[in-house]
């Protein structure tokens, strides 16, 4: 086995404190768009180095293929289209592209479309058709809504599962701060959008609260929206319940106008912004990596099965918070009993994971009868179990007998008043070694019996 030099708690205390300051990243300004785009509105990246981008409403009926230097490969004219609010791109597991036209500020739309094309690397020429997909909120009735309703603008959108994916651009006075989720079919039709779920993302202000793009990672296990000064990051959600997951916002060192975001992996994120035309800040194409940040956390205890007395356990690896089913918190203890240990990792932003290991803490009788208190076995057998306890405090104990996978064949609690206190433990054992175990929430011994006949 591997021994480890236990580290104090100082150390997790420290650890956790950093995590709690770890919420800001910083944007790596990788060039300037301007010359192609001033209105970067959605932005989607295609293995291994290709992305596509647009102008927002108002623009030509476009799309931009650049390297991810932000260089000009070749601009797509996309036919039979309208730009009357594109608000975001995205793509599927085919490369087929995705171009939503629903931005909606005035809440007063009827013609809300996404149009699709097949990926761009299945043609070479500098146009293509699109192919219509149309729909309605099944919740508006009235365009515009009154104020309070008002959150039928969208900005966001992703594919997962055959299903597009749209998250609203609240616009609500008084202001709610609630974004919500729409689903639709990946297919041309006209439909009326499936009401998802919808979170509180924060309160403060419109701008400071709203979502102005989404993206879905390449494995399917972290949703971005973006804001112009911050991600909301979720993970640990199942299938598109993404909403249901654990969720953290990380603050961008700048606010500017950002509006399209799309993973490069995993971890690593792209984002546009468009230009000012108040201070000319933005236009510019950006990369972040939260890897440090927001990884899921990763334990594994060393070895996964021991026999030992006195003997460490230590986790590898971890981020964030971690704790142990015996309430210590550090990343290594010494246990003093047999049976199960597990120990929990819980990421900076909530995602857990765990792993266990079971200890065969071996004494037998003879080595127990140096400690001051010990066993006394007067009969083993496959139906009963009997002896004493002796010299045990008086308090309140549980005797539990395992196998050797550390599956518990019987128990029973007990309460010590003298000092020789006898037990009964009737038992359906088949021929083979076992673990009397007994313990306090102050003491723990083991010993091991052997079933002969």
């Amino acid at each position: 086995m591997n021994y480890f030099k236990k580290t104090s708690l100082v150390f997790m205390l420290l650890l956790l404190s950093r995590g709690a300051f770890a919420q800001t990243i910083s944007l790596n300004n990788i060039v300037s768009l301007t010359n192609i785009l001033n209105e970067s509105s959605g932005v989607t990246f295609i293995a291994p180095n290709r992305l596509y981008t647009h102008n927002d409403s108002g623009g030509n009926d476009e799309i931009y293929e650049t390297d991810t230097l932000g260089n000009l490969i070749r601009t797509i004219n996309i036919n039979s289209a309208n730009n009357s609010d594109w608000e975001d791109i995205t793509h599927d597991n085919l490369q087929n592209i995705y171009i939503g036209d629903f931005g909606n500020n005035n809440n007063d739309r009827t013609n809300l479309r996404i149009y699709k094309i097949p990926s761009p690397s299945s043609f070479s020429g500098i146009s293509i058709t699109a192919e219509l997909i149309e729909f309605n909120y099944p919740d508006q009735t009235l365009f515009p809504p009154n104020p309070t309703k008002r959150n039928f603008d969208a900005e966001g959108l992703v594919w997962y599962d055959d299903s597009l994916f749209i998250f609203t651009k609240n616009r609500t006075a008084p202001f709610n701060g609630y974004c919500k989720m729409y689903k639709i079919p990946a297919t041309p039709g006209v439909y009326t959008a499936q009401i998802c779920d919808s979170i509180f993302l924060c309160g403060n202000s419109q701008s400071e609260c709203w979502a102005t793009s989404a993206a879905l990672s390449p494995d399917n296990k972290h949703l971005a929206l973006l804001n112009s000064g911050k991600i909301w990051w979720f993970s640990c959600f199942n299938g598109s319940n993404f909403f249901k997951g654990a969720m953290v916002a990380i603050n961008l060192n700048t606010v500017t106008q950002k509006e399209g975001i799309t993973f490069k992996n995993n971890h690593q994120v792209y984002i546009t912004d468009e230009l000012s035309t108040i201070d000319n800040s933005g236009g510019n194409l950006y990369q972040a990596n939260l890897n440090n940040y927001l990884t899921m956390p990763y334990v594994n205890i060393i070895p996964d099965s021991i026999i030992c007395d006195n003997c460490t356990l230590t986790v590898d690896s971890f981020v964030g918070a971690i704790s142990w089913s015996n309430g210590l918190f550090g990343p290594s203890i010494t246990p003093n009993y047999t049976g199960w240990h597990s120990v929990v990792a819980k990421s900076l932003n909530n995602c857990t994971v765990t792993d266990s290991v079971y200890i065969s803490y071996l004494q037998s009788i003879n080595e127990n009868n140096n400690h001051s208190y010990h066993f006394k076995i007067n009969e083993i057998s496959k139906s009963l179990i009997t002896g004493s306890l002796q010299n045990f405090k008086p308090q309140n104990y549980l005797l539990q007998l395992t196998d050797l996978s550390g599956k518990i064949v019987a128990s029973k609690s007990m309460t010590i008043t003298q000092n020789n206190e006898l037990f009964s433990i009737p038992v359906q054992l088949n021929k083979g070694m076992y673990f009397l175990n007994c313990f306090s929430m102050q003491e723990n011994i083991t010993i091991k019996l052997v079933v002969a006949e």
